[in-house]
């Protein structure tokens, strides 16, 4: 009976993997949902970063309607609601999950690293407003302009003479392997570097000497093969 729930239970583990494209979009998206699984979307970015080491990986919280390519992704999909019953958008409210899940992730990728490196990925961050993407204004106007209309009829009634802008934050995280050249308003995060012991980096010291000696050698036999000729 403990096996047969034991093994029901890996095979629901299983079912949750989320599946790595074989060509995916440069960058590849990932939309951060409160309801996603958060080893779900570490496990993705380990998978995919061993699958395709040149795509960056931007994790984001952005609504799916204001992302073509964030829809296309398939990774965090959510029928929630747009603002929560404080009045606060999951874009602002999924932020601090977006930063765990980009911490966990540079972590698990350091420890499964090969022996021979020691940095990790590189981070650059965004934060920005979502009114302004021009993509995000027109959904909201094209998806119910009664809504909108209504909406603006109600706040002239009440009597506020100068309306309050609404702004909603998002944030954007882009994890890469290599450092990218062009981040444009983004904040560059040094990459997280493995310590290593001092038998390890005595061992490596080592290495770099043998080789250094191998590769002088294979020099100096070319150099004699070239004179006997």
């Amino acid at each position: 009976m403990v096996d047969s729930i034991s093994k029901g239970k890996g095979k629901a583990r299983e079912e949750r993997v989320i599946p790595v494209p074989d060509e995916p979009s440069n960058p590849y998206l990932v939309r951060i949902t409160s309801h996603g699984k958060m080893n779900s979307f570490v496990t993705f970015a380990l998978q995919f970063f061993q699958k395709h080491d040149s795509v960056p990986l931007v994790f984001h919280t952005l609504p799916a309607s204001s992302s073509k390519s964030a829809e296309q992704s398939n990774v965090g999909t959510s029928s929630r609601p747009d603002r929560d019953s404080n009045g606060l958008s999951p874009t602002s409210l999924l932020a601090p999950r977006l930063i765990s899940v980009v911490e966990i992730v540079k972590r698990e990728y350091l420890k499964a690293m090969a022996a021979d490196k020691i940095t990790g990925l590189y981070q650059y961050n965004e934060v920005g407003i979502l009114e302004d993407l021009p993509d995000y204004a027109a959904a909201r106007q094209s998806a119910d302009p009664e809504e909108a209309r209504a909406q603006m009829i109600a706040e002239k009634l009440s009597g506020k003479n100068h309306l309050k802008a609404k702004q909603t934050p998002y944030m954007k995280i882009t994890l890469s392997r290599s450092q990218l050249p062009d981040i444009g308003s983004a904040t560059a995060q040094e990459p997280l570097k493995r310590k290593l012991s001092k038998s390890a980096k005595s061992r490596a010291k080592k290495r770099a000497k043998k080789n250094a000696v191998e590769v002088g050698a294979g020099a100096e036999i070319d150099m004699e093969d070239g004179d006997g000729s």
